[in-house]
């Protein structure tokens, strides 16, 4: 689809950018954003969430919008990709995180396939990352390296091309409460909706992330309370034609929950044959997280790498269960936000 073939109305391309803190990234991932957006009159919106190294600085080098959360209790993943909509005007909105840059040429790409399926919502296609240090770095890389031909899937994690009237049809592009799980949430609402999301075998993005091990990831995605947004997610998907959508999103958070249910189950059978309660307990429940770091070693090939499973399985029950039963608001609250450029 080349450029002069576009409506002329203004705009019809929006790719929203949300950043916190990434003076080092910004740059390429705005270079790219407006090399794209100029392609197919677009427009390219920059969500802050009150940065405070040298992010505006440098993002205010580039013909783009630039809006800012007023209150650091309103910054969040969802809230950014929200904020950035409120925004928007284009007919179809990219998101972007500022540690990404757009492929070239993908963006023409994901247009023309959502021009030729009017049910299809939205498009991604393969994030490529540049580092990969964690455990769910490698695991991303070989989910992505898989995909050899498009397939339908739940959601589109990583950024995706969104057509606007499907975003309309579902109520809101992100919830604005969600500290993570936003792209798996908007997903379910559109599923559950009838439309399709696709993604396809070429590169979308080039993506960095962050430069740490495995267990520091798991600090940070609790202290960023990202763990906490499965919870989040279930309760208020609760009742929602997504509620089995968002279990099986969160399906990790009942792991460690379903095993020790498992090991009292059978202390009792055992405790039915004599077995002090006690002891059976015990020796179910050692007999079974054994087993179990067992075929994780084995399915992962490193025993530590296993028991970091076991444990990041604890840490997400846990904070699911503060998430749960944490307040969430309005999803179609506006958020206060101001222009800085």
């Amino acid at each position: 689809m080349a450029p002069e073939t576009m409506k002329n109305h203004a705009p019809r391309l929006s790719i929203v950018v949300k950043a916190l803190n990434e003076e080092r990234l910004i740059d390429a991932c705005l270079r790219s954003a407006v090399s794209e957006a100029e392609r197919f009159n677009g427009e390219v919106i920059l969500v802050d969430s009150l940065s405070t190294d040298r992010t505006l600085q440098i993002a205010s080098g580039y013909p783009i919008r630039i809006v800012q959360f007023e209150s650091v209790s309103d910054r969040g993943c969802g809230a950014a990709m929200q904020l950035g909509y409120q925004f928007a005007e284009g007919d179809f909105v990219y998101l972007l995180d500022g540690d990404m840059a757009l492929c070239p040429g993908f963006i023409e790409h994901a247009l023309r396939y959502l021009e030729q399926f009017p049910d299809v919502a939205g498009v991604g296609g393969r994030l490529v990352d540049q580092q990969v240090n964690t455990a769910a770095d490698r695991r991303r890389v070989a989910q992505y390296d898989s995909l050899q031909h498009e397939q339908d899937v739940q959601d589109l994690g990583g950024g995706g091309l969104y057509r606007r009237s499907a975003i309309e049809a579902v109520g809101y592009l992100a919830h604005r409460w969600l500290p993570a799980c936003e792209e798996s949430e908007l997903g379910a609402r559109l599923v559950s909706a009838g439309w399709r999301l696709v993604r396809l075998p070429c590169a979308s993005v080039t993506h960095t992330g962050h430069k740490e091990t495995t267990w520091q990831m798991l600090r940070r995605l609790w202290r960023n309370r990202r763990m906490h947004a499965y919870g989040m997610f279930l309760r208020s998907s609760s009742g929602k034609p997504w509620q089995w959508r968002a279990a099986r999103v969160a399906r990790h958070v009942f792991v460690a929950p379903a095993l020790y249910l498992l090991s009292i189950l059978a202390a009792v059978v055992l405790s039915g044959f004599g077995v002090p309660v006690g002891e059976s307990l015990l020796g179910c429940g050692l007999v079974i997280w054994l087993g179990v770091l067992a075929l994780m070693a084995l399915k992962k090939k490193d025993i530590v790498e296993a028991v970091y499973s076991i444990i990041a399985w604890h840490f997400y029950t846990v904070a699911a269960l503060i998430g749960f039963f944490s307040p969430i608001g309005d999803p179609l609250a506006p958020i206060s936000s101001r222009v800085i450029q």
